[in-house]
């Protein structure tokens, strides 16, 4: 049966006893159980899809960070073999 709902959306557990073909109140209320099921399926896909978005936005962030800490952790070479301190002279 159809199952039975407090103030229109909060579910109560209880199912309508009624005859299915008997029952006039709860016309075709399969249908719209179904509606809701596809309606939960497609936010559900909206979220994850918005999920995957973020995930890669932050692994492009990721990305472009790496490449600017590879150019900051890069090896100096020395040139001038009689130069032993690389650090400037104030």
């Amino acid at each position: 049966g159809c199952p039975l709902v407090r103030d229109v959306f909060e579910l109560t557990g209880d199912f309508c006893r009624v005859p299915k073909r008997k029952c006039h109140r709860h016309y075709c209320w399969e249908k719209l159980r179904r509606a809701e099921v596809d309606l939960e399926r497609v936010r559900v896909w909206y979220k994850l899809d918005e999920l995957f978005e973020q995930e890669r936005n932050v692994r492009a962030a990721m990305t472009n960070r790496a490449g600017l800490l590879a150019l900051m952790l890069h090896q100096t070479i020395q040139h001038d073999p009689l130069t032993t301190d690389l650090r400037s002279h104030r």
